[in-house]
């Protein structure tokens, strides 16, 4: 199978989970070469990817992987735009013209304490702007690994995520230095599902475990609705 072949066959899936419902009917999977991967973009209604990263992290991935990955992008786009998540940076940001006038003037303890105001103010947002980020990644996963149990069979869909993400560590550390230094290394490029490095959070092992909690309550609850039905041997 060539590249174009491949390529074609990502479209094909695309519209193949259009046709169970899973992605919108009205979305639109287009190449973007702003797309750093893979985003699933609210405001213009599509699932955006960059072909260059599809044919060298995605090339030959199974059926299923591909299907997850467009999952989680429409995951995104049913939760509305992400840049919600900016709104915290927006408002500190509105905040500094009131600050800077108390750096500027009066005494040292003034000074000290606008300073240390503004430090737990920045950092506050980014602890609220980096939660926002992890919860937007558990929805989309959570909406992916849904859609494969249910439609697909898939009984374990963390391990689905959990081979895709590190299978794209690993590519990502082989990375020849001159492509590193060009792009930054797949690590620092690449957003979202794709970001698989250490310093992203959530973390890879924090998202399987978030997809397998979500199954295994699916299941004792399915359980429970079926406990009735079974029959109870009284004893003697």
């Amino acid at each position: 199978m060539d590249k174009a072949d491949d390529d074609s066959r990502l479209h094909r899936i695309f519209r193949e989970l259009q046709g169970k419902g899973l992605i919108g009917r009205e979305r639109r999977l287009v190449q973007c070469p702003f797309t750093p991967s893979a985003r699933g973009c609210p405001a213009l209604n599509c699932i955006r990817y960059r072909r260059s990263f599809y044919e060298g992290y995605l090339f030959g991935a199974s059926d299923d992987t591909l299907r997850f990955v467009l999952l989680h992008e429409e995951g995104h786009i049913r939760s509305g735009s992400s840049l919600l998540s900016a709104l915290p940076v927006l408002l500190a940001l509105m905040l500094l013209p009131a600050v800077l006038p108390f750096l500027q003037a009066g005494g040292p303890l003034v000074r000290f304490a606008s300073i240390a105001l503004l430090a737990v103010t920045v950092f506050s947002i980014y602890r609220i702007y980096c939660r926002r980020m992890c919860d937007e990644e558990f929805a989309a996963d959570r909406y992916a690994a849904e859609a494969m149990r249910c439609c697909y069979g898939v009984k374990d869909p963390g391990s689905l995520l959990q081979n895709l993400l590190t299978g794209l560590r690993v590519e990502a550390s082989a990375e020849p230095a001159p492509h590193r230094r060009t792009y930054g290394g797949l690590s620092r490029v690449i957003p979202g599902l794709f970001r698989p490095g250490p310093d992203y959070r959530p973390s890879i092992a924090d998202r399987v475990q978030k997809i397998r909690a979500g199954v295994s309550a699916d299941r004792l609850s399915s359980g429970r609705m079926r406990a009735p039905d079974t029959p109870v041997i009284p004893r003697e």
